[in-house]
């Protein structure tokens, strides 16, 4: 919030307060979608685990909705969505899933906000899913 004060002296040497209270008003929510910067190794062998940690922005915490992992091959054949270790808003990390075959994959981050910061007890929330810019990864 930025305040402006201005007081000025009219010409009977009184002074006049003209203070405006200058507000930046936020429209509408935060942005909601991931974004991936970069990833830890972008390669790895079939048939061994492998964790990656990727770098990024607005990754959620389980506490507003659901961050996972979309891992699929280039012709959307095989698809997994992946569990993530959430260390910030900024840093995830995945496992590799070992049953899946060589070859090239995309990497999306996916957020599902629960559409309230303050879920109740036991209540479920469908949201809206947010998808990330893709990167891609090879399995040999």
């Amino acid at each position: 919030m930025n305040f402006i004060f201005n007081n000025t002296n009219n010409t009977n040497n009184t002074t006049t307060n003209t203070n405006k209270n200058i507000c930046s008003k936020y429209n509408g929510y935060p942005s909601f979608t991931p974004t991936i910067n970069t990833i830890s190794i972008n390669n790895s062998i079939t048939g061994y685990y492998t964790v990656v940690y990727i770098n990024g922005t607005n990754f959620l915490p389980p506490v507003y909705g659901t961050t996972y992992v979309k891992f699929r091959n280039l012709n959307n054949l095989i698809t997994f969505n992946l569990l993530i270790t959430f260390y910030s808003s900024f840093n995830i990390s995945f496992i590799v899933p070992i049953n899946a075959p060589s070859g090239n994959y995309y990497i999306t981050v996916v957020n599902i906000y629960n559409g309230n910061f303050s879920p109740g007890v036991n209540i479920s929330y469908t949201g809206t899913p947010n998808y990330s810019n893709s990167i891609q990864y090879t399995i040999s």
